[in-house]
């Protein structure tokens, strides 16, 4: 009998058996599952999971865990979002999806844009960049895929603390939109509206409405339908710039995915609007030096450094038109001229221990950051690395009350880097990434965590490739990120002699921290939970696939999935 492995932290160990009964259909299968994936919700996860067990592929279980998130997590990603995705074909070819925001054709920008509301919603692209997906290399039928996020908006799931503490932390804008207010708030015992406690469940009927209409009438269903009719209307009742027009021209770009090396392996991932970019750039100043013999408080300056100088990169080279200069070893050569790195000793390091990881009270005060990242992959190599998004907690903070959806912020002082005017899509920090050796497929990773994310994959990946460590212990270590200051003119400031260090549970020691000032470095302590970057990634090893979960965070991955039997 096969079962899921769902690693969850012990914060969810009483919360999993309320939820138990939701995830255990279908696990008696005796079919043994032919891919694996690693998402930021076990519901997602179990989605994916039961995918495979219909004979679906990695393309079908990306968008069946898509789905399930945009229920799950309604404060990090949704239907009224955007995301980016790269694949990797059977054939060993690459495919990249744009799906970001598109900012409207009537946008008129002001003097003081806001961070919320009506006027910051661009576009969405989730939707339309999942069935682009699907229809391209899917193999069951895409209102299949869509069953199980339906079900949990119609008969609701229990909400995990992390969740819950996002809800909480967003009371107040949630009562000031009808539209929020009528889909998150409960009003049993309050007339104002409470948020959903963890451990209670969540009902959503109106979103499974609006999942109903997608499930039968595909991409049309919501970008030419109904469903763009109550967009409309609703944006010009309250100052919105999205048409229905929009809505119709929206269109899903191609990735502008790059490739480039780093050590033994092919490094794939995609350049601006995505984030991308930082990641190769960081990537190929470390592939100047020897990672692996360095002491990891070295490591971590190297690193913090190399980073520093990608972001800053980033300000002369938004648009990144020339994709060659990102893993230009000139450029990294010349660029790592101003590198300072010491050589500091080795010290002990602190073991992550299962009762040191998050309890439900670590998440109280701390919605952290934002974004969802997943990534598929079944025993053909075809593989799915995908980030979506509605910017900060619950995005623009307003729903059409009749579809039951948070739309993104996009425009004005959430995403105020760079032109912001018709028919653009805003730059994002979103990364997913695929690694290969010999064309063969080696790992998929990516990350949630705004300007965090590019700095948690570039970690992730070092500690795995030159430092040997497992992809579970590589997720699990400490991380750093360049300290950076956004000036009067918006923007971006980096100095390569200070950085952030991370110090939750199974973070960076105070020794290690005595070491860094010592040696000239202005570190600040962080001990906010899940402030580092979430990162969920698999990885194939001996015809063995294997996901990973960030131990700070909620998610969870599959059993490894056998790719030496053939189902």
């Amino acid at each position: 009998m096969i079962r899921v492995k769902m690693r969850l932290p012990c914060l969810c160990l009483g919360l999993w058996l309320l939820t138990a009964p939701l995830l255990v259909q279908g696990l008696d299968s005796p079919m043994l599952t032919h891919g694996a994936a690693a998402t930021a919700h076990p519901l997602a996860t179990q989605a994916a999971d039961d995918v495979y067990r219909r004979g679906g592929n990695s393309v079908d279980a990306a968008v069946a865990a898509s789905l399930v998130l945009s229920v799950v997590e309604p404060t990090m990603s949704g239907l009224g979002g955007r995301a980016q995705a790269i694949v990797r074909l059977e054939s060993g070819e690459f495919v990249g999806y744009n799906g970001m925001t598109e900012i409207p054709k009537d946008f008129t920008p002001t003097a003081d844009m806001p961070s919320s509301g009506y006027t910051t919603v661009a576009t969405p692209g989730l939707v339309a960049l999942l069935w682009a997906l699907h229809q391209g290399h899917g193999k069951l039928p895409f209102a299949e895929l869509v069953q199980p996020a339906m079900r949990y908006a119609q008969e609701g799931f229990v909400l995990l603390p992390g969740e819950a503490a996002r809800h909480q932390s967003k009371l107040e804008s949630l009562r000031a939109d009808k539209g929020m207010s009528a889909h998150f708030l409960s009003y049993q015992d309050d007339k104002q509206g409470v948020a959903t406690a963890a451990g209670a469940r969540l009902v959503q009927p109106v979103l499974a409405k609006t999942l109903a209409a997608i499930a039968s009438g595909g991409t049309d269903a919501f970008y030419r339908g109904d469903i763009a009719r109550l967009i409309g209307a609703d944006m010009r009742s309250n100052g919105g710039f999205v048409t229905e027009q929009d809505l119709a021209d929206y269109k899903v770009l191609p990735g502008r995915y790059i490739s480039f090396p780093y050590r033994d392996l092919m490094i794939h991932t995609l350049a601006a609007p995505a984030g991308g970019g930082i990641v190769a750039r960081a990537l190929t100043i470390l592939n100047l030096y020897d990672v692996a013999a360095l002491s990891d408080s070295s490591w971590a300056v190297l690193v913090s450094q190399a980073l520093a100088l990608s972001l800053d990169a980033v300000s002369t080279d938004y648009e990144e038109r020339d994709l060659a200069k990102l893993s230009d070893p000139q450029w990294a050569r010349d660029a790592s001229q101003a590198i300072r790195l010491p050589q500091l000793k080795q010290l002990s390091q602190r073991p992550v221990l299962s009762d040191q990881l998050a309890s439900a009270t670590d998440w109280i005060g701390t919605p952290a950051a934002h974004t969802s990242h997943f990534v598929t992959a079944d025993c053909s190599g075809q593989t799915v690395s995908l980030t979506q998004t509605i910017g900060p907690v619950f995005g623009a903070n307003v729903a059409t009350p009749e579809l039951g959806f948070a739309y993104a912020a996009t425009m004005g002082g959430y995403l105020r880097t760079g032109k912001q005017i018709p028919g653009d899509r805003p730059r994002t920090s979103i990364a997913p990434v695929i690694i290969t050796r010999n064309n063969q497929l080696v790992a998929a990773l990516g990350a949630a965590g705004g300007i965090r994310i590019p700095s948690a994959i570039v970690q992730t990946i070092s500690r795995y490739v030159d430092q040997g460590k497992s992809l579970s212990e590589a997720l699990a270590a400490p991380r750093v990120h360049p300290k950076n200051i956004i000036d009067e003119n918006n923007q971006r400031i980096v100095t390569l002699d200070a950085f952030d260090a991370e110090m939750t549970a199974g973070g960076w020691s105070q020794e290690q921290l005595k070491a860094w000032t010592a040696a000239g470095f202005k570190v600040k302590e962080i001990d906010s939970h899940a402030s580092f970057g979430r990162v969920h990634a698999l990885a194939l090893g001996d015809a063995e696939l294997a996901g990973a979960a960030d131990p700070d965070w909620e998610g969870s991955a599959t059993q490894p999935a056998n790719c030496r039997i053939s189902d």
